[in-house]
């Protein structure tokens, strides 16, 4: 699915903008499931304006829990972590206000990971897209980005002496049927949205095969409430790739959700 420039480019800046990926019928779909699972979450209540998010999310709905399966979606997977890799969780997001600068952590300098987001609504560098510092998944001795790692909810200035929002970076801008690929590790932020932009995202990682990777997995599921927990609705799925995602998590004899 990927050309050889493609995979070039995330492995070298941490990121991929994929256009056009979905038709306007499918983004219709997808926005009109994903409005029904907010809605159920909230028990059928108005939006308030705050941030909301869901966890397990595609699962919930026909059509979009179809997805991790898509050779679209799928393809990804293979192509930037190879033929074995497990669904970490899919999430749900309606942002509001802006995302600080983040990345890293997790399994640094261990097994890959990607997030694949769904953007629901045209954004912009100032009105929300995802902006992201090229290359910033590859950290150096000293970490020069280190103060920008961990989460600040201090907007107004950082270490390098301006606001948050003025940090050099790339900002991803997408139109609704577009898809942002891109690993945690790149340090990553938004600012400047409007309150409920529909941020979705399927996230995919390598599987395990050391004791050291089995026990980096072990770790971060036990520092997570919902990932690495697959849904009994895919451990039983009819479709054999996505009970091949969810197999190395059974595996590891890690919980389950209900749905």
């Amino acid at each position: 699915m990927l050309t050889d420039g493609q995979i070039a480019h995330f492995q070298t800046f941490g990121f991929l903008v994929i256009r056009d990926l979905f038709s306007p019928e499918e983004v219709a779909t997808i926005r009109r499931e994903c409005d029904e699972i907010f809605a159920e979450a909230r028990g059928g209540g108005p939006y308030t304006g705050k941030w909301e998010a869901v966890q397990p999310f595609f699962e919930r709905r026909p059509f979009v829990s179809g997805l991790v399966a898509d050779d679209r979606i799928y393809g990804l997977g293979e192509d930037l972590l190879g033929p074995d890799f497990y669904l970490g969780v899919t999430e749900g997001n309606l942002h509001s206000g802006d995302t600080p600068w983040h990345g890293g952590g997790g399994y640094k300098n261990g097994l890959p990971r990607i997030k694949i987001a769904f953007y629901l609504d045209p954004l912009t560098r100032d009105s929300g897209a995802l902006r992201v510092v090229p290359g910033s998944h590859v950290s150096g001795t000293p970490d020069l980005l280190e103060s920008l790692r961990d989460r600040s909810d201090d907007y107004r200035s950082t270490a390098f002496g301006v606001p948050q929002s003025q940090i050099p970076s790339f900002a991803l801008e997408t139109r609704p049927g577009d898809l942002a690929v891109f690993t945690e590790e790149t340090l990553h932020g938004a600012f400047g949205g409007a309150p409920g932009r529909h941020q979705h995202a399927i996230n995919f990682g390598r599987n395990p095969v050391t004791n050291v990777e089995v026990a980096q997995v072990r770790s971060s599921y036990e520092r997570m409430r919902f990932s690495l927990r697959p849904c009994r609705s895919s451990i039983n799925s009819k479709n054999p790739r996505v009970r091949k995602l969810v197999a190395p998590l059974v595996e590891l004899g890690f919980d389950s959700h209900d749905l």
